[in-house]
């Protein structure tokens, strides 16, 4: 057993996390927010390109794009001329300042624009070349799902202000705040979703979600030890954890994180709980009420639960002499093989070149062959009044394109496992190869890379 304090991590529980929120909202996207774990191993299950960052350098907007990054968040008007000048044909998601109620742990005024505002930043963003797109948050650990509601009925009218002016959004991102059960119960995700659905207009682009605490919270546990018990006006709990090595959630006490000890049996007493270091705001809890055993003594473990997020990632380099937080991971990924899936929108296509199944079995044939694959069968099939699906079998996995001709657009999905074919390679030949305008696409790792 490692020494005190570590965080262990249950992949397979975040693999489940992620799946139940995919189940209560089937109709949007999901992005996972690094900020709440950006540990390696959590992003190869959950790898998305977005950048959700609204404070952020011109040289950090010019190197994410470099990257690939093509979708953006942005507030302020300095930011939006970078994105326009620096990330051309991006997504670029203004985020407004929702009238929501405070969260457990709120961000203040420090993110978002007014509605008004919003409008008219997303109009320049069209002038701009980008594609508009909206997003809001209602605040980390939100407890009232009203702010759901809230947020995006004010989306709705800002859409139909930019409506009116001929231009339409991309999409919505509603951020997080999905609250986790710590000691005390929170809406369900359920419940969440419902709230989003009332305030949803048919009208509106699709949804996007950015969970981060709700994903990874549930799959840590911190295990900690006492340092000394000391008994002054009240008794006093020393860990050798505190808010500068793994828990600054405590800041206020916002964040009221579960304990177990290894006395589970005993009587217990109220306590004040508090960090390691000679800093005198380390302290846990001493207004939240919590009780720990009257046998606790210096050497004992003490478990806390549910600290998958912002924990490890808080945790300063040194303070006090003390390490980062070590962190180990329990659960593997799904399979052994590594795998690449791309998921691609293609647009500005000539239609009858999206009507003619023999043309399009030919170029996604080739394409793919440049792009290392292997193909071993293809079927298709033409649709009424038009329309065609191509379906390649692949010694490494699959590829298949849907034409919508009338949109001038196409659907393409390129899976690979194994190093040898790029699939992204794949679909940017394709893109080239039917002389379209604009690609959309987003890269998902699947299994073990």
């Amino acid at each position: 057993m490692p020494d005190t304090p570590f965080l262990t991590i249950d992949l397979d529980r975040v693999r489940a996390n992620y799946r139940a929120v995919r189940a209560a909202l089937p109709e949007a996207t999901v992005y996972y927010a690094v900020k709440a774990n950006p540990a390696p191993e959590i992003i190869r299950l959950l790898v998305s390109l977005s950048y959700g960052n609204t404070i952020k350098k011109a040289a950090d907007v010019a190197f994410a794009h470099r990257l690939g990054v093509r979708r953006f968040s942005f507030d302020a008007a300095d930011d939006l001329e970078n994105l326009g000048r620096l990330a051309p044909d991006s997504v670029a998601a203004c985020r407004f300042l929702v009238d929501a109620p405070a969260s457990g742990t709120p961000f203040g005024r420090k993110f978002g624009c007014a509605p008004d505002e919003a409008i008219r930043l997303l109009s320049r963003a069209a002038d701009l070349g980008l594609r508009p797109a909206l997003c809001f948050h209602v605040g980390s650990q939100q407890c009232d799902i009203r702010a759901w509601t809230t947020g995006m009925t004010q989306a709705s009218g800002i859409a139909k202000a930019l409506s009116s002016k001929g231009i339409r959004l991309e999409s919505i991102n509603l951020g997080g705040g999905f609250p986790v059960a710590y000691r005390d119960p929170v809406p369900s995700l359920a419940e969440c979703a419902a709230a989003i659905r009332s305030g949803l207009d048919p009208s509106l682009p699709p949804l996007a979600i950015e969970p981060g605490r709700v994903i990874v919270a549930s799959a840590g546990t911190i295990h900690a030890s006492v340092v000394s018990v000391a008994e002054r006006d009240r008794r006093w709990v020393y860990l050798d954890i505190g808010r500068y090595n793994g828990l600054a959630e405590t800041e206020n006490e916002y964040i009221p994180y579960r304990l177990t000890t290894s006395h589970p049996s005993t009587p217990d007493g109220p306590v004040v709980i508090a960090g390691p270091t000679c800093d005198g705001d380390d302290v846990l809890y001493q207004h939240t009420p919590y009780r720990l055993p009257l046998a606790l003594s210096a050497g004992d473990r003490v478990d806390i639960h549910d600290v998958g997020a912002y924990t490890a990632s808080y945790s300063s380099v040194s303070f006090n002499g003390i390490p980062p937080l070590p962190t180990y991971f329990t659960g593997a990924p799904t399979g052994t093989f590594a795998g690449r899936h791309v998921l691609a929108e293609l647009h500005g296509i000539e239609p009858a070149a999206l009507d003619d199944l023999d043309f399009l079995s030919e170029t996604l044939q080739r394409t793919l062959k440049q792009a290392g694959a292997t193909v071993c069968d293809v079927v298709s099939k033409r649709f009424e009044p038009q329309g065609v699906t191509v379906l390649a079998l692949l010694a490494e996995s699959h590829a298949s394109v849907h034409t919508y001709p009338e949109r001038g657009s196409m659907f393409v999905d390129v899976f690979t496992c194994g190093p040898h074919a790029d699939p992204a390679e794949a679909v940017r030949l394709l893109g080239e190869a039917l002389s379209a305008s604009r690609v959309v696409s987003q890269t998902v790792h699947r299994g073990q890379s």
